[in-house]
């Protein structure tokens, strides 16, 4: 049995199953479109390519959400919080990846929203999320629900998520942990990277 020390409300995973073969990392948001609008990125970038990295090592899978609008429209949005259109500027990823990594387009603010990513996790035997990102009060708190919604349990590094405002962006934290964890948990890189480390390339 496995878990990451010092998340809240519970450690995490809840019944301690961490391993490699169960774990994806998801990253929402990291499209310039959400980086150049939220606050604190290059921190946040630098903690996002660590937890990749120990995910990789671990032997967990490592997946990009690209939040994609629709030619000459804005997907599934609102024109408050528009969705970048394919291949344009704000579409492209803003975030370094490995070949082995996996990129998947979303039709809307929730990563799950017209994409093949729950299919993708399920065929891979992924149920054990760590969630990360930018714009985190839309893209990574949207993508968080759904999958919790869907069975996933889950995990949002605070320190690798970059909010358009820190207040908003705390209180989005915060919603994650009410009820004993009715999102999941929260924890920081260097307590997920510890562990990580630890686990190894543990099947």
């Amino acid at each position: 049995m496995s878990s990451v020390d010092g998340t809240d409300p519970y450690p995490w995973p809840y019944g301690g199953d961490l391993r490699g073969a169960n774990l994806a990392l998801v990253v929402a948001g990291a499209q310039r479109h959400w980086t150049s609008r939220s606050s604190g990125t290059e921190a946040v970038a630098a903690n996002i390519t660590a937890v990749a990295a120990g995910v990789r090592a671990a032997g967990g899978l490592v997946v990009a959400i690209r939040h994609t609008g629709r030619p000459g429209g804005t997907g599934r949005s609102t024109t408050r919080l528009s969705l970048p259109e394919p291949a344009s500027a704000g579409w492209q990823l803003d975030l370094p990846l490995e070949e082995e990594d996996l990129v998947i387009d979303a039709a809307g603010i929730d990563g799950f929203y017209g994409s093949s990513l729950d299919i993708t996790l399920r065929a891979t035997g992924r149920d054990t999320l760590v969630v990360v990102g930018f714009a985190a009060e839309a893209c990574v708190d949207s993508t968080l629900r759904s999958a919790n919604d869907q069975g996933y349990e889950c995990l949002v590094v605070a320190d690798a998520c970059a909010p358009f405002d820190p207040d908003t962006g705390h209180r989005a934290l915060d919603s994650v942990t009410m009820s004993g964890g009715i999102f999941g948990a929260v924890g920081t890189t260097s307590s997920l990277c510890t562990a990580l480390t630890a686990l190894g390339g543990t099947p």
